[in-house]
């Protein structure tokens, strides 16, 4: 029983993603090839400070017309108190180019930006209580059906698989030969699936799967069911065997795009600018006190 439930879990994370966010993506499908992945642990009581110090950092970023694009995703289901950016790159070159461009800009700041940057870095350690970051590469051959506009999804379900040492092949094999089949004879092509390979910045073995969503409610269909439901008997022992053997532990959160936190590329928010370019709220001004007309002293009656 244990063995089929841990199949299931990994069956509907894995049902599902497409176009991480790219460099120069604005609005086509598919994902990088190497992903930047920053997972920041925020302070309890903190969230709201942070989202307008992130916000703010997004501003300098746009301001100063920094390469390093970023998506920002704040927990829907998992830690209340994580927030996750996502920068995706044609290849580790190229992140390297977009990193130390940005730093070169941030670095050569001046006048009101400079004390802004000053002030944000000051901030930062009453923020966070740890940050990690990782880098990944895209694995298309684990993946299914990556493809969507990106800029029109709402929420990302990321799911972090851990394999036991020396498993990377058999994993991959159950995929691409068990799951990635089954998903095709379930006809599942309303799910989205992208997975990437962690290379540096956690234990080795390490995999991430990106599921994208328009809205909470395609979480009702139920995939990994039906995935299961279209392997024969002996596959879906087989299938077990595999997982109970090759996965030490999989978890899952869901996210929410956060667009004032991100940093998207013009053409990319053009594809959904009311939600990338949200406009700020109106300030109501508050209506200025009356002010009082002080009473006439009563007179003092005349003595008698």
């Amino acid at each position: 029983m244990k063995k089929s439930l841990l199949m299931l879990s990994v069956l509907i994370v894995l049902s599902a993603f497409s176009a991480v966010v790219g460099q120069t993506m604005p609005a086509a499908p598919g994902p990088p090839k190497v992903l930047y992945l920053v997972r920041e642990d925020i302070k309890p009581g903190m969230m709201p400070a942070h989202t307008k110090h992130s916000a703010n950092f997004a501003a300098i970023f746009g301001r100063l017309q920094t390469p390093n694009h970023r998506l920002a995703l704040v927990p829907v289901a998992g830690s209340e108190n994580e927030v996750v950016y996502l920068t995706g790159a044609g290849s580790f070159a190229e992140l390297e180019g977009i990193l130390q461009a940005t730093d070169k800009k941030m670095g050569a700041a001046t006048g009101t930006t400079k004390t802004e940057l000053a002030h944000l870095a000051d901030e930062a350690p009453q923020l966070h209580s740890a940050m990690r970051d990782m880098l990944a590469i895209y694995r298309p051959e684990l993946s299914f059906n990556p493809g969507v506009l990106l800029p029109q999804m709402r929420y990302f379900s990321i799911t972090t698989v851990r394999l036991r040492p020396g498993k990377d092949a058999a994993y991959a094999e159950y995929i691409q030969k068990m799951v990635n089949v089954a998903r095709e004879k379930a006809k599942v092509n309303n799910v989205h699936l992208a997975v990437f390979q962690v290379v540096s910045g956690t234990a080795n073995g390490t995999y991430l799967i990106f599921r994208p969503m328009k809205s909470l409610g395609e979480m009702d269909d139920p995939v990994g069911m039906r995935v299961r439901a279209a392997m024969s008997d002996d596959v879906r022992k087989d299938a077990d065997k595999t997982v109970t053997d090759a996965v030490m532990s999989s978890d899952s959160s869901t996210y929410w795009l956060t667009p004032e936190m991100s940093y998207v590329e013009k053409e990319f928010a053009a594809v959904d600018p009311t939600f990338w370019n949200p406009k700020p709220e109106p300030v109501v001004a508050k209506p200025k006190p009356r002010k009082r007309t002080p009473k006439p002293a009563a007179a003092t009656p005349p003595a008698n």
